[in-house]
């Protein structure tokens, strides 16, 4: 069906801005999708005499060929079968035609470094060409391997154009029915083995159009990722403590120094692969070093620049064309005691005790005017940044501060922003940075905000995400980055700085990254009911994904997903809500062979995790108001550490002690023993009655290592506690027969 129209302003009604898929079948042979092209009026730019349609400035997404009609292109993700040829057979229901037309040609996916009002336009073959361009309705993408799905996308262009004849067609309810061959061979096949679960489900949700075809294939866990640590040899203790509470707070966590791996980057990956192979729940990889130590991996030159990548190490599946990830990777990057502790102490300051008050829920944009026509959605990069500040704050974000170049009202105050107005608002409190300009190794150029600046940060207990889409803020293999500045920052001998710093090894692109942080807002607003991601590494990841995505895993897409380095640990939970506290109640005791625990826990979703002796040994998430956590029989007494945890929760953390047999006369002699003070600073006492023959009295951490064994005299006993660290410990005092711990306070 074919309908005529001489091209005129007013012809168009509201376009893109509500553009719909809809999957029609999915099934082990057939996949079709529809899509839906709803109709917006062009913005045009005048060039020679000749007004021209704009559709950079018009469209989220134009295709980037140099000197080719800049028209839209719209992408969906689909799950196919693990084996077998894809093949993609398009109909539609008809088009529009409109006559006298002139679009311009796309610049090309420039580089920030570049700025695009001084490139000319050129009009190449395609201009020159009587025929419809692109061509095809609708292209499949090479198949790509996400963790244990097969997927492919596919990307719809509804809008054809004969620069010779000046028509433009636009074509109305394109169906696009995938065909798959199980008799052929096909592209990045995977084996068909049966999972019976799959960490990575909620990924899948928001992935796949189709995502509901894995339900017969996978269970989604109740419990997160585990984690894979791997450290130069000389952080082995530094990150001791975190290696700790990782595991206390439910992450399965295996750590691996250098010497173990191997020193090149070949090492690592085919550590990580193996490792992955024999871990099908691992998630996160934390790379504990800088790079002459923990060695970054380069895919060589492009343009003149090394495409450094720690992303590398997290694809596990695919093609060489394959840069969707089944890890995420992140990095504690130092060559110093004093940077990585200075980062662990974050990490544990931002999951267990996060600073009071507001914080949290505000946030910093900081925004060159540059970009317009050639950025992602068409925005310059302040407009960029003011629509990600409207979609916070009508989720509930109570200040996003405006400093953009240029005067352009609303928060943004006149003139240009710099680091006296930017230091303080970092210093007062944020927990999320987002960037958008200019870049260089050691200065983020709007603001001219530098890695000096970020050393003098005094926002001690106030750590933004900070996400910068800039050229270089996260070249780190030759030097010092911004980013790495961000994560080694303190103040006072206390950690300053940010929880996590996201920054480009290379020159960044204009368009494509700025989705990266399109995306990223979107999911921490809640805008997808089914995707709503907690941790750092995912909400990174993903919306790196979705930029593979939307602009058809073109190369700079893909030299975005490569080089984009997160200088922070991945699994920590993200905070953007005022901290909220969490009621938890279970038995103070239990006995030896006990093999399950209810905990009672108000808040819903909670993952709750009962180590002992430094080991998981039994996880739930808490529903109706409780969680039943189940495991072996306990044949050891020592104690049990039930730890709760929920993003924008301060975490629950208690002890149940475990006991010998039954019930006897030293049950009651135990009854009159006494410690105190509690909680203490200097040193406690023991006492007890004459009755109760202690042997020995032992204090411990809670990973269940011993920190201190006192000396018993007559009846009592003394320890002396002014070396130990503030926190909780045991005390296990022991008898012949029996043992019973007591929980105490270190202040």
């Amino acid at each position: 069906m074919k309908r005529t129209v001489t091209f005129m302003a007013v012809m168009f009604a509201t376009w893109a801005s509500a553009q719909s898929f809809e999957l029609l079948k999915s099934t082990s042979q057939q996949i079709d999708v529809a899509h839906q092209f709803n109709e917006e009026i062009p913005l045009t730019t005048e060039l020679n005499g000749i007004v021209y349609w704009n559709l950079d400035n018009t469209y989220p997404v134009t295709m980037k060929d140099i000197g080719a009609p800049a028209l839209p292109t719209f992408s969906e993700s689909v799950v196919v079968p693990n084996q077998g040829a894809l093949d993609l057979e398009i109909t539609h229901s008809g088009y529009t035609e409109y006559s006298n037309v002139s679009i311009l040609p796309s610049k090309g996916s420039l580089k920030r470094n570049i700025d695009p009002s001084t490139v000319a336009y050129t009009f190449g073959q395609a201009y020159q060409t009587n025929a419809f361009f692109p061509g095809e309705l609708a292209t499949m993408s090479v198949p790509f391997n996400l963790r244990n799905t097969r997927g492919a996308a596919i990307h719809f262009s509804p809008v054809q154009y004969n620069p010779v004849t000046g028509v433009v067609r636009i074509y109305h309810n394109i169906r696009a029915s995938l065909k798959v061959y199980t008799k052929e061979d096909g592209l990045n096949e995977l084996p068909e083995t049966e999972f019976v679960n799959d960490v990575f489900s909620a990924v899948y949700t928001q992935q796949y159009l189709n995502a509901n075809a894995l339900m017969g294939r996978y269970t989604p866990v109740e419990e997160t990722g585990d984690m894979l640590i791997i450290t130069s040899d000389n952080f082995t203790d530094e990150i001791a403590n975190l290696v700790e509470w990782k595991t206390q707070s439910g992450i399965r966590t295996t750590v691996v120094n250098m010497t173990t791996v191997g020193s090149a980057d070949s090492d690592i990956k085919n550590y990580i692969t193996t490792f992955y192979a024999a871990n099908p729940n691992l998630v996160f990889v934390l790379l504990v070093g800088d790079h002459a130590q923990v060695p970054s991996h380069t895919y060589g030159l492009s343009g003149g620049e090394q495409l450094w990548s720690d992303t590398y190490y997290g694809q596990m599946t695919g093609g060489a064309n394959d840069y969707y990830p089944e890890l995420f990777v992140g990095r504690l990057s130092g060559s110093t005691s004093a940077q990585i502790t200075t980062q662990v102490d974050r990490i544990l300051e931002y999951e267990k005790n996060p600073a009071a008050g507001d914080w949290m829920t505000k946030a910093i944009g900081l925004a060159s005017d540059e970009g317009d026509g050639i950025g992602d959605d068409g925005e310059s990069d302040w407009q960029h940044a003011r629509n990600i500040r409207t979609g916070l704050m009508n989720y509930g974000y109570t200040q996003v501060h405006e400093f953009y170049d240029g005067s352009h009202g609303g928060d943004d105050a006149a003139g240009n922003p710099n680091s006296t107005i930017i230091l303080p608002a970092v210093n007062s409190g944020v927990g999320l940075f987002n960037y958008t300009g200019h870049g260089a190794e050691n200065v983020c150029v709007t603001g001219n905000f530098s890695s000096t600046n970020v050393d003098a940060a005094a926002n001690n207990g106030y750590y933004p995400f900070v996400i910068s889409v800039a050229c270089n803020n996260g070249t780190f293999t030759s030097g010092t980055c911004i980013s790495e500045v961000w994560s080694w920052a303190d103040n006072a001998g206390s950690p300053a700085g940010a929880i996590a710093a996201c920054g480009s090894s290379i020159l960044m692109a204009w368009a494509e990254p700025m989705q990266t942080q399109d995306e990223m807002a979107a999911i921490i607003a809640e805008n997808y009911p089914t995707n709503k991601k907690a941790t750092l590494g995912g909400l990174f990841y993903n919306s790196q994904m979705s930029v593979l995505e939307d602009y058809g895993n073109s190369a700079t897409a893909r030299e975005i997903m490569q080089t984009w380095v997160m200088f922070g640990d991945p699994s920590v939970l993200f905070r953007n809500k005022v901290t909220m506290n969490m009621v938890v109640t279970h038995v103070n005791n239990v006995p030896l062979g006990t093999t399950s625990v209810v905990i009672n826990c108000n808040t819903e979703g909670a993952l709750i995790t009962i180590v002992q002796d430094g080991q998981i040994i039994g996880q739930a998430e808490a529903f109706g108001g409780n969680a039943t956590i189940n495991f072996t029989s306990l044949s050891s007494n020592l104690p049990l550490l039930v730890t709760a945890v929920k993003q924008n929760y301060k975490p629950y953390q208690g002890i149940i002690t475990v006991a010998y047999g039954p019930a006897g006369l030293e049950d009651v002699l135990f009854d009159q023993l006494s410690i105190y003070p509690n909680p203490a600073t200097d040193a406690i006492t023991i006492s007890w009655n004459a009755g109760l023959e202690v042997e020995n009295v032992r204090m411990f951490d809670l990973s269940g290592k011993e920190v201190l064994l006192a000396t018993v005299i007559e009846n009592g006993a003394n320890m002396n506690i002014s070396t130990l660290s503030s926190g909780m410990y045991i005390v296990r005092v022991e008898t012949k027969g029996q043992s019973k711990s007591y929980r105490i306070v270190v202040q």
